[in-house]
């Protein structure tokens, strides 16, 4: 008996090990899963196709419909940190580099989620909407602010009741006037600094484009129907006996004699289009289609003459004759500009011929812009290339079938189809990474034939780029990561502002990955500058003003470069009348990067400030300049003040910020001043009983704005020398004196013009409300003019 019981233990035992070891790998799998294979998602995968893939499953593994499940809570905090980090561009960026161990620092993310109700209801309103389009701040810049199309955008938060109770007619919106115009939609919790930049301050906030409109009015689909259409600019012609042959023939400057028609025909027996029906067809069809409306019980000689009693019918250019028609039988405005669009022809197919010519010159240059859609079959370019010729006049369209004309097609690397490109006018060519609606790919062509940027390949390195006399500025970037897609507009835009000093190119990392592997690309976007020298990378803001000063301060360096040699001879000799502030670097010290660009700024503000110089070594290349001044972490900054003609006396900036600002800030405290020190009595006797002008700052040491505002106040008293005499009152030190002087905040400026027959003047003197040296400049040589004719 005793033996059976020791056996069964054991085999109990057994089991349980095997469960649990079962349980162990099975948690490890889980964990070692990938975030992209656990959502069910590509690497490309963008924003929107992040969040639809999660809420997916949110709704289907959420711990309250699987309360059975004892695991459901940790799966579903592992999906949960999964969309957590994917959908945070720096987050998802360290993922993709390090995996999870680039996320240490934020590994309580997604542990906090919210109930299965909220995702089905709040979670994504608009993302399974596909007239609605859902923008971020690169769509918004590009097709929205880029162009002249009519946008009504609702600026929402999954939180808000209202937008939730909005939701069903806005869709209803979007499907009512498809085509007419543009529906959109912002997640201002996603999309917060874009919300914030249009002003936006309460949710919904429904703004109409591009005239910037705020819509107060009643949120019916009807009457939000009524409040778009008022908005429309084109016209559908009503056609009766004394306009008929005049504007269908070609003799009216009101139509465009070389576009088919689409002609509505009311007569007793059928159903006609409604004026509205109208109006979206001649604003879908714009530039393509002449759209007309005959009565034909007050014009019944047009409908007699073309054989027709009722119907919608649709006329080739100048055939609008008797059985020319071809009858059209939906009365819905989106069905029927489908047909129409289908009658319309289709963009041409190049020859080998024509590619080669094109392909020759985007080095030289085209006659004219092309656009080229590549394809990898004979099938049609689709609807909306159609509508392409009307809305590009200033550009040759066509398209080009890789299957047919693969040699031609291998030469420009393709790695998806179709894809689109833009061969430019002045050389060059350009991809399109976007929607492919024609809309867009309009917005896009424009703004790429007026932007001296272009794609870059094997081909252009090393001889173009790397060793060419000409800069290069280029872009290593990958379609499908988030901050490239945000990098790109403000490189385009770094580009024609700075496009005729240097060269701008990208270079796609999906098609030319062992070029980018060969300059040693590990991360994306990266972005280099080529200029006759070492290549150096840029890792400042992705905002083009960021960008151009950087190409301009690289070219022309506002910071004087140090080695050993002269080190020693400017600085370690320097002149006692000399200021030298030095920034100690290391090239790759992520600090010492951020600190750069406001090191180049700190530079050009003290630029005409005499006897101050600003410059910097790099410790990996003048090791043993650091090692001479025992430099013993980076970024270093020492200031070597007057009065001195060696490094041994310096001073260290110890500050918090490291802005340019609050550099100069720290500066000026061993400038020689112009600003004298006020204490009660020297106030009282130097200023209130003086007939000489003073302009005073009454400030705290603890206050911020008082201490970036004392370079300014400086200047101030630079310009002012020999018109007015400048001070300064510490009201810490002397409150009853400011309480006295009305001193409400700081820093205040007050102007005292001086007292007249040895009268004391008001401690109060004038307010100057102003903190700009050139505002307070103006203030005083002005009371100054007045005071002496006044006297």
């Amino acid at each position: 008996m005793k033996i059976q019981i020791i056996s069964s233990m054991k085999s109990s035992w057994n089991k349980a090990r095997v469960h649990f070891l079962c349980c162990l790998l099975f948690l490890n799998l889980v964990l070692a899963e990938d975030f992209y294979q656990l959502l069910a998602i590509s690497r490309s995968a963008s924003t929107k196709e992040i969040r639809k893939a999660f809420k997916k499953l949110a709704i289907t593994m959420h711990p309250d419909k699987n309360q059975d499940d004892a695991k459901a809570h940790e799966k579903f905090i592992r999906i949960n940190r999964a969309y957590e980090v994917l959908k945070d561009d720096k987050l998802r960026k360290k993922y993709d580099m390090h995996g999870e161990e680039g996320l240490k620092d934020d590994f309580q993310r997604g542990r906090h989620y919210e109930s299965w109700q909220w995702y089905q209801e709040n979670f994504g309103i608009y993302d399974d909407d596909p007239e609605i389009i859902t923008l971020n701040k690169e769509d918004f810049e590009q097709s929205v602010e880029g162009t002249d199309d009519i946008w009504f955008i609702n600026y929402y938060s999954p939180q808000c009741s209202h937008c939730h109770q909005l939701a069903p007619d806005w869709r209803a919106l979007a499907k009512e006037v498809e085509g007419v115009i543009r529906i959109g939609a912002i997640n201002c919790a996603d999309d917060w600094q874009l919300c914030q930049m249009q002003g936006i301050r309460s949710y919904p906030s429904l703004v109409l484009y591009p005239e910037r409109e705020k819509y107060f009015g009643d949120r019916s689909v009807h009457t939000l129907v009524k409040y778009v259409m008022k908005h429309v600019k084109v016209r559908h012609n009503e056609l009766w006996s004394g306009n008929f042959n005049y504007l269908v023939n070609g003799e009216s400057d009101e139509v465009e004699s070389d576009l088919p028609w689409l002609i509505s025909f009311c007569g007793e027996g059928g159903d006609c289009l409604e004026s509205m029906t109208c109006l979206k067809l001649a604003s879908m069809l714009h530039e393509l289609v002449n759209v007309g409306y005959v009565d034909c019980y007050s014009s019944g000689d047009i409908c007699e003459n073309l054989d027709v009693e009722y119907g919608i019918y649709f006329y080739e250019a100048g055939e609008v004759k008797k059985h020319k028609g071809t009858e059209i039988s939906s009365l819905v405005a989106q069905e029927i500009a489908q047909i129409v669009l289908s009658q319309l022809p289709d963009v041409n197919s190049l020859d080998e011929k024509t590619l080669q010519s094109i392909l020759t010159n985007k080095n030289t240059g085209q006659d004219e812009h092309w656009l080229v859609q590549f394809t990898d079959t004979d099938e049609s370019s689709g609807l909306e290339l159609r509508k392409l010729p009307a809305m590009l006049r200033e550009f040759y369209i066509g398209r080009v079938n890789c299957k047919v004309l693969s040699e031609l097609c291998e030469t420009l690397h393709f790695n998806k189809f179709p894809t689109i490109l833009v061969f430019k006018q002045n050389g060059g060519y350009e991809t399109l990474y976007g929607r492919m609606t024609a809309h867009d790919i309009a917005a896009f062509a424009r703004d790429s034939a007026s932007t001296p940027m272009e794609n870059l390949g094997p081909s252009d390195f090393p001889q173009r780029v790397v060793d060419s006399r000409d800069p290069w500025f280029v872009d290593f970037f990958a379609p499908w990561c988030p901050p490239c897609m945000r990098l790109l507009p403000e490189f385009k835009k770094a580009a024609r502002d700075y496009g005729d000093n240097v060269n701008f190119g990208t270079v796609d990392c999906t098609i030319h990955d062992k070029l980018c592997s060969t300059y040693n690309i590990r991360s994306y976007p990266t972005t280099i500058f080529y200029n006759q020298s070492k290549p150096i990378q840029y890792k400042g803001h992705h905002h083009a003003e960021a960008m151009v000063e950087f190409l301009q301060d690289t070219m022309n360096p506002p910071v004087i470069i140090l080695n050993k040699e002269s080190f020693n001879r400017l600085v370690k000799n320097k002149q006692s009348d000399e200021i030298w502030l030095v920034d100690f670097y290391a090239p790759w010290c992520g600090p010492c990067m951020q600190l750069a660009p406001e090191w180049r700024r700190l530079a050009k503000m003290l630029k005409s400030t005499k006897g101050v110089h600003v410059a910097e070594v790099d410790c990996q290349e003048n090791s043993d300049v650091c090692r001479q001044e025992s430099i013993n972490s980076y970024p270093t900054m020492r200031l070597f003040p007057m009065g001195t003609t060696n490094t041994a006396k310096f001073h260290m900036y110890n500050g918090w910020h490291r802005d340019a600002t609050s550099l100069r800030a720290w500066v000026y405290e061993y400038l020689p001043s112009k600003v004298a020190t006020l204490s009660r009595n020297s106030f009282y006797e130097r200023i209130l009983k003086s007939a000489e002008p003073w302009i005073v700052d009454f400030y705290a040491p603890w206050c911020g704005h008082c201490q970036t505002f004392k370079p300014e106040f400086e200047k101030v008293a630079e310009s002012l020398d020999g018109i007015a005499r400048a001070g300064k009152v510490d009201c810490q030190q002397y409150q009853h004196l400011c309480n006295e002087a009305s001193i409400t905040g700081y820093p205040t400026v007050r102007f005292y013009k001086g007292s007249t027959n040895n009268q004391q003047q008001h401690p109060s003197g004038r307010d100057i409300d102003s903190q700009d040296a050139e505002t307070i400049i103006e203030f005083v040589r002005n009371n100054r003019r007045r005071r002496k004719d006044e006297l």
